[in-house]
């Protein structure tokens, strides 16, 4: 069963993980084409999800799971799109998501989970 919830975890992750490239696309297509709404909509929900994703790494972890992800380099990145939506510049927010956040998750696909010793 633990097995179980495990594997489901790790899939749902990689579901999740690869979308992530393409939702940052969107993000900045949106704030270019005047749909701010939208885009902040997105800000939030990818937020939330890598918050998500944070916490499964850190549960895996726990039970012997490593991933080689770069959501920490994300957070540093999502500290300076809230620096910039703080000023309403939503140029640098847009150039933040498609030329540095969206290229962190070009490989996500290859991204897998892997048993570590004990």
């Amino acid at each position: 069963m633990q097995n179980e919830l495990l594997q489901e975890t790790q899939h749902s992750y990689y579901d999740y993980v690869v979308k992530i490239e393409g939702g940052c696309q969107q993000i900045a297509n949106n704030l270019r084409t005047g749909k701010q709404v939208e885009a902040f909509e997105m800000i939030a929900d990818l937020s939330e999800g890598v918050e998500w994703l944070i916490t499964v790494e850190k549960h895996m972890l726990e039970k012997h799971y490593r991933i080689n992800s770069c959501l920490n380099d994300m957070i540093d990145m999502l500290k300076e799109v809230s620096q910039a939506l703080e000023i309403g510049d939503s140029v640098t927010v847009a150039d933040l998501f498609e030329y540095e956040i969206a290229p962190m998750f070009m490989s996500a696909s290859e991204w897998t989970f892997e048993k570590i010793e004990n």
